[in-house]
């Protein structure tokens, strides 16, 4: 595979700038909702196919499941374990171990949540919009795993109020676009090389396999 790779930036300037380009490269997903009412609350469920590194092809089918409530979005991740030395692998910051093919590779999962998609610059939701900026963009770690198995399952939630690596924090969940990522960063090392891997982000956007969740009723959907 054509090598992708970029030079790596600093782990706090990473924080703010990880989601930079990921709407741009990451092709959105055909997707359903289903909407339930509970009690006077709400679920939704939503599906998005997640994408290859770059956006350009289809890696699962409907690999991503968003639940959002009135106070919590959680995503569940079920995807192939990616082959080791079958894809592209991102410089490591000089912080983070080195990153190289084994077995068994540590992935990250990450979530972008945009509060109000409609005031996103440039009508693309994007590493611009993290902040406190109109459309109140968010980074959450939501899970960190050691891949020893052929499929790969990840997932966390969010809820109102929770502190973000970036950002204000989620206060739209059932208005919110989400981004969800999945960082690669090559075989696991032991120590404190693992709690890097399992704990940090690796790469930028174009390097990371995605899915996007719009919000229900936007255009698009």
């Amino acid at each position: 595979m054509h090598d992708q790779s970029t030079t790596p930036i600093p782990f706090r300037r990473s924080r703010r700038m990880m989601a930079i380009g990921l709407a741009a490269v990451v092709s959105i997903g055909a997707f359903g909702v289903a909407v339930d009412a509970q009690g006077g609350g709400h679920t939704m469920r939503q599906k998005a196919d997640v994408m290859e590194q770059g956006g350009g092809d289809t890696y699962k089918s409907k690999g991503a499941t968003l639940i959002r409530t009135d106070h919590s979005v959680e995503v569940k991740w079920k995807v192939p374990t990616p082959d080791p030395g079958s894809y592209t692998y991102p410089d490591p910051a000089p912080t983070h171990p080195p990153i190289e093919p084994g077995h068994p590779e540590v992935f990250t999962l990450w979530m972008f949540v945009f509060d109000n998609p409609e005031l996103c610059s440039d009508d693309v939701c994007d590493g611009n919009d993290v902040g406190d900026t109109p459309a109140r963009g968010s980074v959450y770690q939501v899970d960190g795993e050691i891949a020893d198995k052929h499929q790969l399952r990840m997932g966390g939630k969010v809820r109102l109020g929770q502190t973000p690596e970036a950002g204000l924090g989620l206060s739209n969940p059932l208005g919110a676009e989400i981004h969800v990522a999945m960082a690669p960063h090559g075989q696991a090392t032991d120590g404190d090389g693992l709690v890097t891997q399992l704990n940090t982000p690796a790469g930028s956007p174009p390097l990371w396999f995605a899915a996007v969740l719009l919000a229900p009723g936007s255009p698009g959907h």
